[in-house]
């Protein structure tokens, strides 16, 4: 069935399997099964609404509206909600059934959720289980980090997103089992190495790009169990050693120099059109051991899925992003783990059937809630018998179906954040202007994180003073203020490794850009012309060609 998306107006198809998984999905309340429609809008735009409601990276100085306290947050200072301190609102003192309330059948739903959402303080970030970690965001069980985001069990990373079991590194993203990485995209289980990308198992390389099981690399690409190749060519070590000595990581214009060839080589290299490992009967990209899923991106061992990115240990679900821990039955969600039955939410752990509500761990038979722990038959945050409760939600879901708003995600005027603060405007950038016609909030920037440098940095790293800690630098893209730290400095001379003259978002959206698209089209193999799909753009310089030819040439 043919549908027009309701936001960009592009058509999309809504399949069979979408509407049986959605039948399977749907909650059965007092007896009764509540079916959920077909959504309205297209799966780009349901994935960019899901990702609106999260600020993974984005952190400010405010006061806590509950303790006074000074305290680092994901809410900026003139945010519409109120904030509360981490450790206070997952303590046992932060009561949110105080500010429950009974439903009202003459006002819709998201009316009254967006009056108890401005009511009730929201927690100021996710750290949990950490030592010397405040300056960061939706980490746990880290150590000594600073401004990472999504980094669980790892240790001294700075400006690094999505670390795990991870340590000694910098600038990185989705770096997994590694240490002493900088600058590095996608690579497991790699030691001592500077921009890498899509590597495993590497060590003592430099600009490599799809290689595995490597020692002593540089600048080379699709490299299978090698050491000392100098751009692709088999040297021996001391010939390897010699050419290596020519160039210099500390000199700011050698990494310049060495970033142009890397862009040179990367266009001869041969890519996989798709990364699929033990995927059965499964549509998408980067994809593990995953069966039956459906248009589905980053995502590991799931089963019947669908539309979903960023996902692990997922079971018949559909519609979401970023969550794990065997998970089942999820349906529109953002970081939703180890929970069943769950749909329409922001923010679950632990939980068994919620329904539109944001932060909820360790609670079942929620629906419109926010903040509960423990909490069981709860309605906007006000306690019920289990028959209170199965009398109630038929009678509200009714009335949600009567307003038109079963069915549907949180409007973007329930947006947490402004568009552009959250992970949407990475895959999904907007100006001012189309933000607002979508209902979204935009933040301006802050003129004093705009001022001038005036230090000039050393293109030598062995040039530079301890002086530099305490100068502003302006990042030679979008004029934004970052500085050096005394951490980061340590690791940049202990690594010989030249000052960055750009400010952490930037680098951050450049290793974005290494990224592929979660969009599949269709191309010709460049080698035996086949058609096959791919996430490549259209107009790539590589040479992108189907998994049969590249298991031929790589291995």
């Amino acid at each position: 069935m043919q549908k027009t998306c309701n936001q960009c107006s592009t058509s999309y198809e809504i399949y069979d399997d979408d509407k049986a998984l959605l039948h399977k999905i749907s909650p059965t309340i007092g007896g009764r099964k509540f079916e959920i429609p077909v959504s309205d809008i297209c799966p780009e735009c349901r994935q960019q609404r899901r990702m609106s409601f999260r600020n993974e990276r984005k952190l400010y100085r405010r006061k806590c509206d509950v303790t006074g306290k000074d305290i680092i947050s994901i809410f900026s200072s003139d945010s519409l909600f109120k904030v509360c301190d981490k450790d206070y609102w997952y303590s046992d003192k932060f009561d949110p059934l105080e500010y429950g309330r009974d439903y009202d059948f003459n006002r819709p739903f998201f009316e009254q959720f967006k009056d108890l959402s401005l009511t009730i303080p929201m927690p100021s970030m996710r750290v949990e289980r950490s030592e010397n970690c405040d300056f960061n965001n939706d980490m746990g069980d880290c150590k000594n980090c600073y401004l990472c985001a999504r980094t669980h069990q790892s240790q001294d990373l700075i400006y690094t997103y999505r670390g795990n079991r991870s340590s000694s590194s910098i600038d990185c993203t989705q770096i997994t089992r590694s240490e002493i990485l900088y600058e590095c995209v996608d690579c497991v289980k790699c030691y001592n190495c500077k921009y890498s990308f899509f590597c495993s198992e590497c060590t003592d390389c430099s600009f490599l790009l799809d290689c595995r099981s490597c020692m002593s690399c540089f600048m080379c690409t699709n490299l299978r169990s090698k050491q000392y190749c100098f751009l692709n060519e088999q040297l021996t070590k001391e010939e390897y050693e010699k050419r290596l000595s020519e160039f210099n990581f500390g000199s700011y214009d050698h990494v310049q120099r060495a970033y142009k060839m890397y862009a040179d080589i990367k266009k001869k290299a041969i890519r996989r059109n798709l990364i699929k490992v033990n995927a059965n009967n499964s549509t998408g990209d980067n994809l593990i051991d995953c069966n039956n899923c459906h248009m589905c991106f980053s995502t590991q061992f799931t089963e019947d899925g669908r539309y979903l990115w960023d996902v692990k240990d997922y079971k018949d679900s559909m519609d979401a992003y970023s969550g794990g821990r065997n998970s089942e039955l999820m349906y529109y969600t953002t970081a939703g783990a180890a929970s069943y039955s769950v749909q329409f939410c922001f923010r679950t752990s632990g939980c068994n059937d919620v329904l539109y509500s944001f932060y909820i761990n360790t609670s079942k038979n929620i629906f419109g809630s926010i903040g509960l722990k423990r909490g069981n038959f709860c309605i906007l945050n006000k306690e019920y018998t289990e028959d209170e409760y199965n009398d109630l939600m038929p009678k509200i879901i009714d009335h949600m179906i009567s307003t038109g708003e079963w069915g549907k995600f949180f409007p973007s005027s329930l947006c947490p954040f402004a568009y552009n603060e959250t992970v949407a405007d990475e895959f999904f950038p907007l100006d001012k202007g189309r933000a607002n016609d979508l209902g979204y909030r935009w933040k301006e920037d802050d003129p004093k994180d705009f001022m001038p440098q005036t230090y000039n940095i050393p293109n030598n790293i062995s040039d530079v003073k301890d002086d530099i800690l305490n100068e502003v630098l302006a990042c030679d893209t979008c004029n934004k203020n970052y500085k050096i730290v005394p951490a980061e400095l340590k690791f940049y001379r202990n690594h010989n490794l030249a000052i960055p003259r750009y400010c952490i978002d930037c680098r951050h959206m450049r290793r974005n850009k290494t990224k592929n698209p979660m969009r599949i089209r269709k191309d010709i193999c460049k080698k035996c012309n086949s058609e096959m799909d791919t996430t490549y753009p259209e107009g790539t310089d590589m040479q992108i060609i189907c998994d049969d030819c590249y298991l031929k040439e790589v291995y």
